[in-house]
């Protein structure tokens, strides 16, 4: 049964790049510019009073400028997220089967990258969309990312059933 859920997590977080990267790239800008505007209503509703605080936010926002407008810092977000989710489940399952995490990171991350990789020469088929070497590099960021996050449970907690345990656990006190 596990192995079956590790599955699905593979098919649908593959399955959602899938169907994000065939949208043409009109409807791609319009998820986006909405996610944006979202996030700025949001924003507009947070008030911070910690002068620390609003000075690295600052900090934050003008670093983040250099690289380009908002809705293509969050395209770019969303494809590293996305791709945390598929390195993660990816590897995963390869544990769930091998229980091996070193076998499963460095194959997850082979299978990401390729599938990174594959994911850019398909959009070159949409129309006003591009495939660029520089997704490829952040996708693969994201994998890695997501393997690790797997890797440091398994490692640290002894595997996910301890992780489970440990956020779970009921802190009882003896009387």
């Amino acid at each position: 049964m596990k192995k079956i859920v590790c599955l699905l997590l593979v098919v649908m977080t593959m399955g959602g790049m899938y169907y994000f990267s065939s949208q043409e790239g009109n409807v791609s800008k319009q998820q986006s510019d909405t996610a944006v505007n979202v996030i700025d209503k949001i924003r507009s509703e947070v008030n911070l009073k910690d002068h620390n605080i609003i000075s690295i936010k600052e900090k934050v926002f003008d670093k983040l400028k250099q690289y380009g407008d908002k809705g293509y810092i969050v395209r770019k977000m969303a494809h590293f997220s996305i791709y945390a989710g598929i390195g993660f489940s990816i590897s995963l399952l390869i544990y769930a089967l091998s229980r091996r995490i070193y076998i499963a990171s460095i194959v997850a991350m082979i299978a990401s990258i390729s599938y990174a990789y594959y994911d850019e020469m398909r959009q070159l088929a949409v129309a006003g969309r591009v495939g660029s070497i520089k997704d490829v590099l952040i996708d693969s960021s994201g994998a890695l990312t997501g393997i690790l996050i797997l890797f440091v449970i398994v490692i640290v907690f002894k595997g996910i059933r301890g992780f489970f345990n440990f956020i779970f656990k009921r802190h009882s006190k003896a009387v």
